[in-house]
């Protein structure tokens, strides 16, 4: 029989699926005819199919010997080494194929299906996009490149890929159930739009098409669960009916149940997670923070425990920084110090059972203890391996020691709220903490301050007697349920309160504590408010050279800038600086493109659609400036309030947390917290002229630069004589970059009033800058003016490093968690720390001004990237739940190319709100493989 004979029936042979005659056909072949390249084709395919992928791939090496041109060859072991997730192989030899093969549509199609399996998202696009160039009819193509640009939150493109598959004839035709994956994904983008009726309609359409594929009706129950949680819950069932064993279905069941308060009826779901997979992270989570809802504070533990054993390192990490600042520091700790410091040794009981059982492994010791616990196996000695597959109930933790911890977590976190004004939130702790300890009466009494801080003034009575029903001799809650009584003007059961007061040798103590209180009741709080600073001077015939405006923008600024898009936001009240909304809309603006990995890149050069608030300078005769001061490196300036002689707020040169975001529609103003005061400080006379520059956490370097200085210009651009102002009202001036940025604007040393030291006065003459722009959002003028009074003088030089990175391990929030190991892996690229809190000033100016790449974690060392010139690469390293965009809008100035790089996620979420009060101060914990590939895009 002829070579070409054998050939066809070892294809024959294949095709039958009979891969054994197939194989024994291809080595007759080969003993006569070395070199036949077919033989060696069809064997890889018979040992791939016969599960031998080490001698396919001999096969398809040994045609490339015998022709290294054959792009099928190259295909081929392209194909292979992707099944087997030997990416960088597989792209290889695809690429190859394509070099000479170009117009090869469905190698393009794999090579892209490769890249996205590597994160390459781009590179996938240009694949999905050169198969559909030479295939327009290949519904994969268009289905794969939508789930591309999902991933790149691109949206809209990926509405417009998916859209292409459904209207293709095969997708409306006998085919249609291939496609309806089509449906269940453009109803997902849909509802990342907010487009939600839209995506119901596509849901029910592919419903119509594949009535028993559960994912579309899980996904229904997803878009349905904010406005019809029963028609939800009913969707999530009939997914659960259709596949019993979907993990997703059931664990949204749950969270349904969860939302709606019904957390007897969550638990069970949860649970049924947990067994379809012990590693469900977030299933372990949620079942503990419903058995905490449900009062079960010994039973979540267990549950909180195995979630961190999961992914413990960014636990771990976290502990040794505490533990690291709390042996270098000797000073006495504030409550948010002492609720850190509870919070390690929550931590740390709460996955002791874990550490023990990994000691004991090192040490060799595996042994098993018999008899303890009714049969029940101890943790500590359990080896790891074995612990994902013990039984939540199995876990024996020390709980009272737990317990006792989260108390005092709760307790002091209550106090950081309280002493901050947050109130409403402190509430929520306390009442957390007596859960726990429901006889504590420290812990009633300081829930009822919390009540009667928010005028609640009856419960907050009823919570003090709990109090001293506990814990009689609790001297301060007599002189506080005084005081209430009081205020409510019920005298004679307020006297009552005193007398009892007399019995205890503290009155006097007592009295002491509360006089600066009681000595400024009797200052008016405001009576109303103006928007505008120009209305009340109208309203009041005040002649108009009390009142400069000030147009900053020129020319070329102008032509940066676009009336504000009119957003429709949701009626309710605006979050402030996390703003969920308002976070989206400005991310929106800058259009970044996720390309993979984490890695995003801002992508719009267009001008940023920002309307600058009105400038001016207005002078308020006699009016009073109430500025919170800094009492802690947490409690900072949290509000401004500029009050007219009428006793008038003036919103346009008045401030307070939580603040708002530019375009935002929903802040309301009148809601300012200095209408929620009982009493301000005492008010200190100033008899001259004060010029008001205090800004919201003024004492911060980015918005001291961005929010503070500005204002001095503005006083110099509205004609403002310095000689004439005699004093200048700043946050403080004891640091370093105040005295150097002062003294560089004009400002006398000896006329430089600290509002820290100062927080109420009233002068003869306010003179009020307007605040430059958003708070934290310096239009382009306030850039153009920092650069150019800052960067005078400085000289290109070579002495300093092209390449930096910006620790923040000195800090005491959003530092990288894993420093060390970014640190080492960014050397190998000649990065080179630095530590902006030891440099002076201008250092730090001249260091960012020659940096050619910058890395960083978010926070006030990017303020320098003002001083950066054109081109300069920043990479910003983020939390994944809180990406500022402060200097983004610099970098879209100066046309800096800005990457920003998202964290891991620590899922377990009410551990990480113990961790972290906010968003904003999350640590960060870098993927590694990630900053390799971040390192890679930007070109080093």
């Amino acid at each position: 029989m002829k070579i070409e004979e054998y050939i066809r029936q070892g294809k024959n042979y294949l095709t039958q699926g009979n891969v054994t005659g197939a194989i024994a056909i291809c080595q007759q072949v080969i003993e006569q005819q070395p070199d036949a390249i077919a033989a060696y084709m069809i064997l890889g395919e018979a040992l791939e199919a016969q599960g031998e992928p080490t001698g396919a791939r001999d096969a398809y090496v040994k045609v490339l010997e015998i022709d290294p041109q054959s792009a099928v060859a190259h295909a081929y072991l392209g194909q292979l080494y992707a099944e087997y997730w030997w990416l960088d192989e597989a792209a290889e030899h695809y690429q190859q194929a394509l070099a000479l093969k170009p117009e090869w549509s469905e190698v393009h199609y794999n090579l892209g299906n490769v890249f996205q399996k590597q994160g390459n998202l781009p590179g996938a696009v240009n694949s999905y996009r050169a198969a559909i160039a030479l295939s327009p009819n290949d519904p994969n193509a268009y289905y794969n490149l939508g789930v591309v640009f999902d991933r790149q939150s691109q949206w809209q493109a990926a509405v417009d890929s998916y859209s292409q598959v459904i209207a293709m004839p095969s997708a409306g035709g006998v085919n249609a159930p291939k496609y309806v994956k089509a449906y269940s994904n453009l109803g997902c983008t849909l509802v990342k739009q907010g487009k939600f009726e839209e995506a119901i309609a596509i849901y029910q359409k592919g419903i119509a098409i594949k009535p028993d594929w559960a994912t579309l009706h899980n996904n229904l129950g997803q878009v349905l669960l904010e406005q019809k949680p029963e028609d939800a819950i009913a969707a999530y069932r009939r997914a659960i009916e259709l596949e019993p064993e979907m993990e997703l279905a059931h664990y949204n069941l749950g969270k349904a149940w969860q939302m709606q308060g019904r957390h007897e009826q969550a638990v069970p779901y949860f649970q049924r997670v947990i067994e379809l997979n012990p590693n469900y992270v977030s299933a372990y989570t949620d079942c503990g923070f419903s058995l905490m809802a449900l009062g079960q504070i010994a039973e979540a533990m267990p549950y909180f425990h195995k979630a961190i054993d999961l992914k413990p390192e960014f636990v771990e990490a976290y502990c040794e920084l505490v533990e690291a600042r709390a042996i270098a520091s000797s000073q006495e700790q504030d409550q948010l110090q002492q609720a850190n410091a509870a919070c390690y040794l929550f931590l740390r009981s709460l996955m002791g059972a874990k550490e023990e059982g990994r000691r004991k492994k090192e040490e060799g010791r595996g042994k098993k203890e018999e008899g303890r616990g009714k049969g029940k196996k101890i943790i500590s000695e359990i080896k790891l391996e074995e612990q994902s597959q013990l039984p939540i109930t199995n876990y024996q933790l020390p709980i009272s020691e737990i317990c006792q911890h989260l108390t005092q977590t709760y307790l002091h976190l209550g106090n950081t709220l309280f002493e901050y004004g947050g109130y409403d939130r402190a509430e929520v702790y306390y009442q957390k903490a007596l859960q726990i300890q429901p006889n504590n009466a420290e812990l009633y009494w300081r829930l009822g301050n919390s009540l009667a801080k928010q005028r609640r003034h009856n419960a907050a009575i009823a919570v003090y007697h709990i109090a001293l029903a506990i814990q009689p001799e609790l001297t301060q809650v007599y002189f506080d349920l005084g005081n209430l009584l009081e205020k409510q003007q019920r005298y004679e059961s307020a006297i009552g309160y005193y007398e009892k007061v007399l019995n205890f040798q503290s009155l006097e103590r007592l009295v002491s504590e509360n006089i600066s209180g009681l000595n400024s009741l009797n200052m008016q709080q405001p009576k109303g408010i103006y928007l505008s600073t120009s209305d009340w001077m109208i309203a009041n015939q005040l002649d108009r050279s009390n009142y400069r405006e000030i147009i900053c923008e020129d020319v070329e600024d102008i032509a940066h800038q676009l009336p504000i898009t009119n957003y429709q936001l949701p009626k309710s009240d605006c979050g402030g600086l996390t703003c969920g909304p308002c976070l989206k809309r400005i991310s929106d603006w800058f259009e970044p493109v996720h390309l993979g990995w984490g890695v995003h890149v801002l992508s719009n050069s267009q001008p940023i659609p920002l309307e600058s608030p009105k400038t001016f300078v207005g002078l308020v005769p006699d009016g009073r400036a109430w500025i919170v001061p800094q009492k802690s490196y947490w409690l900072l300036c949290s509000a401004i309030a500029v009050i007219t002689p009428d006793n008038y707020l003036l919103a346009d040169i008045s401030r307070d947390y939580p603040n708002f975001l530019p375009g935002c529609q929903n802040h309301d103003p009148s809601k300012h917290s200095i209408f929620k005061l009982e009493s301000l400080p005492p008010l200190e006379q100033i008899d001259g002229t004060v010029a008001v520059l205090s800004g919201l956490s003024g004492n911060v370097y980015f918005h001291w630069m961005v929010d503070v200085l500005p204002r001095i210009e503005l006083l110099r651009r509205s004609g403002t004589d310095f000689d004439k102002i005699d004093w200048f009202l700043v946050n403080n001036f004891q640091q370093q970059f105040q005295l150097e940025t002062l003294k560089a604007l004009g400002v006398p040393a000896n006329k430089i009033l600290a509002s820290d030291d100062h927080p109420h006065i009233q002068a003869k003459q306010l003179i009020v800058p307007s605040f430059p722009g958003y708070l934290g959002w310096p239009p382009l003028w306030a850039v153009k003016f920092l650069r150019r009074v800052f960067l005078a003088g400085i000289t290109a030089l070579n002495s300093y490093p092209e390449r930096i990175y910006i620790s923040r391990n000195k800090a005491r929030y959003r530092r990288v968690l894993n420093e060390e190991e970014v640190m080492e892996e960014l050397s190998k690229f000649g990065f080179v720390r630095v530590f902006l809190e030891s440099m002076p000033l201008q250092e730090q100016i001249a260091l960012f001004f020659h940096a050619k790449i910058i890395v960083t974690p978010h926070g006030s060392g990017l303020t320098n990237t003002i001083f950066c010139q054109p081109g300069t690469k920043v990479m910003e390293l983020v939390s994944p739940h809180y990406v500022g965009h402060y200097y983004w809008g610099s970098s879209h100035y100066l046309n800096l190319d800005h990457y920003y790089l998202t964290g891991e996620v620590f899922e377990c979420y009410p551990i990480r709100e113990l961790m972290y009060q906010n968003s904003l101060t999350e640590d960060i914990m870098v993927n590694l493989s990630s900053l390799k590939k971040m390192i890679e895009i930007v070109g080093l």
